[in-house]
């Protein structure tokens, strides 16, 4: 039973973490004059039990307002004779601002989800495959104000509360998120000094603290610390950055 425990809470934190984690060009963020070209590039690692579980690279291209994301995970996990493994690619497109496609293959020792979305008029169209069935569900772009692939932390006043539905990617549903900003903090990164924006999240599936900076306009998560909500075997995680690159 626990291995069954521990292989379902696996399969959800990578999930978790790969979901929430990464960073695309906001335009509710930063300003419209902010169009500068950039890429970044970002290695990770995820951290739970006391044990590095898995690796992510990401790669953003793009400005303030327009870009293009994609992410590779790999995790493994071995302890004793449970034998883990999840592979996974990510690719999503901001433009003007919003996310306006999404695309998710996640393989989890051979069996194969994959997630979609699309802005289509007024609604976000989002459909799941998994073992042989599949979902369609319309969300009305009325009924959320960002994703959870967006970082509306990074307008908060030092010390606000600011609660707000999103759409929960992983779970195709929109969800209360309430976010509160921690602290200010300062590091160089690549040379340069950077502003980084300490805030706590939590909503009915997840809940956690992130460290985000800003490089030429596009939000980049620094580390990430959380835990799920759902199910019964819960333990905490980390997501760390190992290094970044920065290029025109």
């Amino acid at each position: 039973m626990r291995t069954l425990l521990f292989c379902n809470w696996a399969i959800r934190l990578t999930l978790c973490t790969i979901f929430v984690v990464y960073s695309l060009g906001c335009g509710i963020v930063f300003a419209a004059s902010n169009d500068e070209i950039r890429t970044v590039e970002v290695s990770y690692i995820i951290q739970s039990l006391g044990s590095d579980i898995g690796t992510v690279s990401a790669r953003t291209v793009g400005s303030a307002q327009n870009s293009d994301f994609q992410a590779d995970t790999n995790v493994n996990v071995h302890f004793g004779f449970l034998n883990f493994s999840l592979t996974s690619s990510e690719k999503a497109r901001i433009c003007g601002g919003k996310l306006v496609s999404y695309h998710k293959i996640v393989d989890t020792n051979g069996h194969r989800k994959e997630i979609s979305g699309k802005l289509i008029g007024d609604f976000f169209r989002m459909v799941a495959r998994e073992g042989g069935k599949e979902e369609h569900k319309d969300i009305p772009v009325t009924g959320y104000i960002t994703t959870n692939m967006e970082y509306p932390e990074m307008t908060l006043a030092p010390g606000e509360v600011r609660k707000m539905l999103i759409v929960d990617l992983e779970n195709t549903a929109i969800v209360d998120r309430k976010y509160r900003q921690v602290m200010e903090e300062h590091a160089k990164i690549n040379g340069r000094d950077s502003r980084i924006i300490v805030s706590d999240f939590s909503d009915e599936n997840a809940e956690g603290r992130r460290w985000t900076t800003s490089i030429g306009g596009l939000p980049i998560v620094l580390r990430q610390e959380g835990k799920e909500k759902t199910g019964l075997f819960n333990p905490s995680y980390k997501v760390l950055q190992t290094k970044v690159t920065i290029g025109p």
